[in-house]
């Protein structure tokens, strides 16, 4: 996990909610970012497929920062799972435009480490917030 979030020293930034101090956060948001730079050249054919990913990457930092911002630990949680199912749902794309040539080299690198690290810290999200539950916090 060497990538470092890139909006840290934005006036944006310095605006967000406390949110924007999860890392799974800006992992999700690095991830959208590079998807929306990789699926800009898909050509005729494909575009459905671009705004797809684009908007399955849009919506699992989305989903974080909404959950992260409701007043439940419930609604927290459902949030996260739903962020979760959003990238499933990238990650079948990504799968599909590794196989089609669509995304390759480099950026299917970035792409994919962004991916791997989002996955992961955000599966360790979720659960944290699950014991967090069952422990009446």
């Amino acid at each position: 996990m060497g990538y470092q979030y890139g909006g840290r020293n934005t006036k944006t930034f310095a605006k967000l909610h406390g949110y924007k101090d999860l890392l799974v956060w800006q992992k999700a948001s690095d991830l959208a970012d590079r998807v929306h730079e990789a699926t800009k050249g898909f050509g005729p054919g494909y575009y459905r497929l671009s705004d797809q990913m684009r908007s399955a990457a849009v919506s699992v930092p989305s989903n974080i920062a909404e959950g992260y911002c409701t007043s439940s630990l419930a609604n927290y949680i459902r949030h996260c799972l739903i962020a979760r199912g959003s990238l499933g749902e990238l990650g079948s794309n990504i799968q599909d435009c590794k196989r089609w040539s669509l995304i390759a080299g480099q950026t299917l690198e970035q792409i994919l480490s962004l991916y791997g690290d989002t996955s992961y810290l955000l599966d360790r999200l979720i659960a944290s917030l699950r014991k967090k539950q069952q422990d009446g916090d």
